[in-house]
């Protein structure tokens, strides 16, 4: 009995040390459970949700009444409540921002009794390898505050889940389960970061957000009251280890650089950088011929680093070679939005029915309505344009346009069976935009609109009465609307026209 009670005492004094840190108002309260009931879109349906489900995830409370937990728990949310440890009363909560990319969210209780006696808890620094960090939060399988323990093994730049963005992460072998996401990790009495995922089929292998991205997101909210994420280059590169492309591309006398292979439409790089240049440094940091930058002590991380530590907006010098030619370019950072947006791009997908011919903008979500392996399971001609030749979006759309579905009428026989394609005009004139799309459907000038796809199909359809038909179309199929709501401000903008 004696050395039961002795083994409680000092697991509790463990919990004071690491949340504490000298506080006595009960810190176990700065760690929350969230109850969340959610209702994501269906984007192959895209005037229709999949229907509301319910799960748990973890926070914890930061100054000013503000709750930090991952962005995944709290997506698509129709409603929040929160609970303390101590305290068996929920709390209606609601999300006040959302950085998908970096996937955090911020929450607040507008019931200030919420936060009554709990210490806010404060940040500490980037662990190092081997450093031994504990996680808190409330995983599934019971209803309590779950505390492990682990080491930090890895720190690096790895695809966060949430929209597979490129970010630094720290790899602990702490258990990480369902319902532990959001939850903070703490050294020392601080959080050093938030527990997001772990990795499949192995076993304690699981990633936090560390403290870096999270300063970065919370500086942004702060900046101007909204978050603008991170910034991106928007390169493709290749090492630079062979002696004689370091000959050929004239810098032998330089020990670094990478060489740059693409460099993407819309992208910050777009029109300064150039494929062919060599990147020697970035904002005077000099760049390893294999990527990377001397972090810390025998530590390197990818140059892609210094890129996501400053913020939207500013400008950052690179140091390139251009045909032997040392030079310095200024690269102003700014919002990069790929041919195919990331998942979570769109809050509700934008859509348009004209005479039962179903269209939408081809996005990650959309792909990933293939279920299970949907990388295997959607169509080839989707998917060219996320891992093929058409990702290099050479005709520098913003968008892609697909026919999703064709809702069968006297209107549009003989195209039923049509499903799953890349649109690429009306009446012969290509289109860069959804938008654009929509409004050369709306502005058709004769009897007939014709619209061609990617695969050489032309669909060609009666102009007259096409709005009233496709009334009908729709009311037979119980949608209860032909467009979405931008689409709609779209189409009013024609009719001033």
């Amino acid at each position: 009995m004696k050395k039961a009670l002795l083994c409680f005492l000092l697991a509790a004094g463990c919990v004071c040390f690491y949340l504490a840190d000298g506080h006595c108002d009960n810190p176990r309260d700065s760690v929350v459970k969230i109850f969340v009931t959610s209702n994501q879109m269906d984007f192959y349906r895209p005037w229709q949700s999949r229907g509301s489900f319910s799960a748990t995830g973890s926070g914890c409370i930061l100054a000013g009444q503000r709750i930090l937990t991952n962005a995944h728990v709290v997506v698509d949310s129709t409603f929040i409540q929160v609970r303390k440890e101590s305290d068996p009363t929920k709390y209606t909560a609601r999300v006040e921002a959302l950085g998908h990319d970096c996937d955090l969210a911020i929450l607040t209780v507008d019931d200030p009794r919420f936060f009554d006696g709990v210490v806010p808890l404060d940040f500490g620094d980037l662990p190092q390898l081997q450093d031994t960090v504990v996680v808190l939060g409330f995983p599934e399988g019971g209803d309590k505050l779950s505390i492990t323990e682990g080491v930090v093994s890895r720190i690096e730049i790895i695809p966060y889940v949430q929209t597979s963005k490129r970010l630094l992460a720290v790899q602990i072998d702490a258990a990480i389960n369902p319902g532990n996401s959001g939850g903070p990790v703490f050294k020392d009495g601080k959080i050093v970061g938030v527990a997001m995922q772990a990795m499949r089929h192995s076993q304690n292998i699981g990633y936090m957000i560390p403290v870096p991205i999270i300063h970065h997101f919370l500086k942004d909210l702060h900046d101007n009251g909204q978050y603008d994420g991170f910034p991106s280059l928007g390169v493709e590169y290749h090492n630079t280890e062979n002696p004689a492309l370091r000959e050929f591309y004239q810098f032998t006398d330089h020990n670094g650089g990478v060489y740059i292979t693409r460099v993407l439409p819309f992208s910050s790089a777009d029109r300064i950088l150039q494929e062919g240049d060599i990147i020697l440094a970035v904002n005077g940091v000099p760049i390893g011929m294999d990527g990377t930058f001397e972090f810390r002590d025998n530590e390197r991380l990818g140059f892609s680093y210094l890129i996501h530590n400053e913020h939207i907006g500013h400008a950052i010098p690179f140091e390139i070679v251009r045909n032997g030619v040392v030079q310095e370019k200024i690269v102003p950072l700014h919002p990069y939005a790929e041919l195919i947006p990331q998942p979570n791009f769109f809050k509700k997908p934008p859509y348009y029915i004209f005479g039962g011919m179903v269209f939408t903008v081809l996005s990650a979500d959309l792909l990933q309505s293939w279920g299970n392996q949907w990388w295997e399971k959607a169509p080839l001609e989707f998917m060219a344009y996320l891992t093929g030749e058409g990702r290099l979006n050479l005709a520098r759309k913003k968008e892609l346009v697909v026919l999703l579905q064709v809702l069968p009428d006297d209107v549009n026989i003989g195209y039923h069976d049509f499903s799953n394609e890349v649109n690429q005009k009306v009446d012969g004139q290509e289109f860069e935009s959804f938008k654009e799309f929509v409004q050369l459907l709306a502005k058709a000038p004769g009897p007939f609109t014709v619209i061609e796809t990617q695969m050489r199909h032309h669909f060609i359809l009666r102009t007259e009465n096409i709005a009233q038909l496709t009334e009908h179309i729709i009311g037979r199929n119980n949608i209860p609307a032909p467009y979405s709501k931008e689409v709609e401000e779209w189409l009013k903008s024609v009719v001033k026209e």
